[in-house]
């Protein structure tokens, strides 16, 4: 087998490794805190049981609420040991087998694994797209200011990434809704319904689509824009100082190979990871933006279970207690976290002439 086939195999290995124990870690708090309240809750009833019956003496109630307390232990499936609960509730997590919520649901199903895939596709649609976007541009624009190290091209455009870069999204995003919907009303009121595809088509659901996507995905990448702009061009910078760079423009090679040949192949390894980083980042931070938008993404289902499940903690019978859900999302964005950081590494190792997947250092190899 090739040694890159082996490295694949052995990171590969790795991630579904992390993911599992990650898996186990959240399992094990969870389902701790979880059955300490139910063991609590359970001593709470069988008090009340005991104060409510006649015993002839202390004796006879003590035995009553020891075989009370193991028998609502069984029956709550709390009466073997802890550790095994928490393998099988990992491996839930891990199938997203979560059972069903008590307030969701998307197409007549109510299963927290179907609820997650609907939202989640959104949530990586939006983030994503806004990603490539200021991505290109920021290398696009970054190649042409880092050949004008220090002009007034380089000072302004400066001033502006690091102005917009310093913005809030949540902050940009209000902004944005005040002029654009309430004051010019050229952006529709904001809500997390679409329409049906049945009633309007495939191209209506789309126009729907692209016009709610408009406004978010242009605060997002005009606020994303300055630091991924600065990035680019402090990288290609220094590139462009390498003394390969400087003995290529010696020879008199054309300025576009020196550009887009050279130095942009080797900066495009350590841009391609600030962007993956960025992406990763946008996910795990999108509940504010998605909530500020009403986008109906992955943040947005997370606001509404805790939303929910704060409200039954405050008063009981008024919320749902939305915990499942919870957990089950947090799981997913860590997932794609773990799953981001391998594809990182494996592009890494793909882009970067310097580094060969899979080579190990030999002793006297040269």
């Amino acid at each position: 087998m090739p040694a890159s086939w082996k490295y694949f195999g052995l990171r590969t290995l790795n991630m579904l490794l992390t993911i599992f124990i990650i898996a186990m870690i959240m399992s094990a708090l969870y389902t701790t805190l979880r059955e300490e309240d139910q063991i609590e809750s359970i001593h709470r009833q069988v008090m009340g049981e005991v104060e409510n019956l006649p015993f002839e003496d202390a004796d006879e109630a003590y035995e009553y609420r020891e075989e009370r307390i193991q028998e609502l232990k069984k029956e709550h499936d709390l009466d073997g040991p802890r550790i095994k609960r928490i393998f099988y509730n990992a491996a839930d997590l891990v199938t997203l087998n979560l059972g069903e919520t008590h307030r969701y649901t998307v197409r007549g199903r109510t299963q927290i694994s179907a609820i997650i895939m609907y939202y989640l596709p959104y949530t990586i649609l939006l983030f994503t797209t806004a990603a490539v976007i200021y991505t290109l541009l920021a290398i696009a624009i970054g190649l042409k200011v880092a050949q004008k190290g220090g002009s007034t091209l380089d000072k302004i455009v400066t001033l502006i990434s690091a102005t917009s870069s310093s913005v809030p999204v949540w902050w940009a995003g209000l902004l944005f809704l005040m002029i654009f919907t309430y004051m010019l009303g050229w952006y529709p009121r904001t809500t997390p319904l679409f329409p049906s595809v049945r009633k309007v088509g495939y191209l209506g659901y789309l126009q729907e689509l692209l016009i709610k996507m408009s406004l978010p995905l242009f605060t997002i990448v005009l606020v994303k824009f300055g630091g991924r702009l600065l990035i680019s061009r402090n990288i290609v910078s220094r590139v462009l100082e390498d003394d390969y760079i400087m003995a290529a423009r010696a020879k008199g090679v054309p300025e576009k190979k020196v550009i887009y040949g050279h130095t942009l192949r080797t900066a495009a390894p350590p841009i391609m990871t600030t962007a993956v980083l960025a992406i990763l980042t946008s996910l795990g931070g999108s509940l504010i933006a998605e909530v500020i938008f009403q986008w109906p993404g992955i943040g947005y289902l997370l606001r509404e279970a805790l939303h929910e499940s704060a409200r039954y903690i405050r008063e009981p019978g008024t919320g749902v207690f939305e915990d499942q859900l919870i957990i089950g999302i947090t799981f997913v964005l860590v997932v794609i976290s773990v799953v981001g950081f391998y594809i990182t590494d494996i592009l890494y190792g793909l882009l970067d002439p310097r580094v060969e997947v899979g080579s190990k250092f030999r002793k006297g190899e040269k």
